[in-house]
């Protein structure tokens, strides 16, 4: 097949971390390894529209309803990856997506998706919670909706390494979804040792990171860091905790379950889909208690490995998830 990959804008400067970008990227190696042709479209290329088995958006708002509305009518084969990271209550979710009026070309993101539910042959999610908000809170048909869990990647696991009583946070530490405050107030108060890694935003974000830890010792902000150093420290920490208030599937546990880590993850929102219960701990994000008790528990804890790195090597492996997806594309070209 030739197929088309369209990531949203802001992928180009949130970087490689994107888990957006991360996704598509994951999808389309893969792809490209059993065989299709996959084109990253480019704005300013040119391109036969026509050509093209399909057409997968990845991330919504604004910027895609004109190309959407307007691609359709060239080539019907559109699908799309919307990237649902949400707790709020299904009912407000509803009723945002009528706040807009097309003949005044009054729109918000919510509304102009309700819109192209016509234009979009099939909307993709991760999980069922985020179908469930494709659903219900689009009003989009079951039918049109197809579940592909997210896939990790490949990690460097060295069971070799003896585990270091740390607990190791990945990801963006600048957006209040990810939590990472309450997280460090936690290993504050309950004393474990806590490694950051990631984006610490701008110079005024870090300064108020830092302010935080306080100089606290055994609480460190690495910032970005080396694939190869990433996974030392996959392979190093006893625990990895992603207490976000919401995320979608949380890529970076899963990457870190492979490598040995125990996991300590929200209870709310997709993430807790892709584990077996008992396997994970799961935490209140808004609670810096259970948060830190529940790191303490994941440090001592002996039983959760090997089983949850089988599982998830098991469940989704890429090859595996890509299947599934080359599937529908196959669905809807045919």
């Amino acid at each position: 097949m030739k197929i088309a990959y369209i990531m949203y804008p802001g992928a180009c400067y949130l970087g490689a971390g994107d888990g957006q970008k991360m996704q598509a990227e994951i999808w389309l190696k893969e792809l490209e390894r059993k065989g299709h042709q996959v084109d990253r479209i480019n704005p300013w290329g040119h391109y036969d529209w026509k050509s093209y088995d399909v057409i997968h958006v990845f991330g919504f708002g604004l910027w895609n309803y004109d190309m959407i509305h307007w691609g359709s009518g060239i080539n019907s084969n559109f699908v799309f990856s919307p990237i649902i990271d949400t707790n709020m209550p299904m009912w407000k979710y509803r009723l945002a997506t009528y706040f807009g009026c097309s003949k005044l070309r009054l729109y918000t993101q919510n509304y102009a998706l309700r819109r192209l539910k016509p234009d979009i042959k099939l909307f993709f999610a991760r999980s069922e919670y985020e179908a469930n908000y494709l659903h219900h809170g689009y009003g989009i048909e079951k039918n049109k909706i197809a579940i592909v869990p997210l896939s990790y990647r490949e990690t460097n696991y060295d069971p070799t390494v003896k585990k270091e009583p740390f607990c190791l946070f990945a990801g963006t530490m600048t957006q209040p979804r990810k939590n990472v405050p309450r997280l460090i107030e936690a290993a504050k108060k309950y004393g474990f040792p806590l490694k950051l890694v990631g984006n610490t935003g701008n110079t005024e974000s870090e300064a108020h990171l830092r302010a935080l830890v306080n100089n606290v010792p055994g609480i460190e902000i690495l910032g970005f860091v080396s694939d190869d150093e990433l996974s030392s420290l996959y392979n190093r920490a006893k625990v990895f905790a992603l207490p976000s208030i919401n995320e979608g599937v949380g890529l970076v546990a899963l990457e870190a379950a492979l490598c040995g880590c125990n996991i300590v993850i929200t209870s709310l929102g997709g993430p807790k889909e892709y584990y077996e219960k008992g396997t994970v701990e799961l935490v209140n994000p808004y609670n810096i208690d259970n948060i830190g008790k529940a790191v303490l528990k994941a440090l001592e804890d002996t039983t959760a490995q090997p089983q949850l790195r089988n599982t998830i090597i098991k469940k989704y492996n890429v090859s595996a998830c890509v299947d599934k997806l080359i599937g529908y594309y196959q669905q809807i070209h045919t």
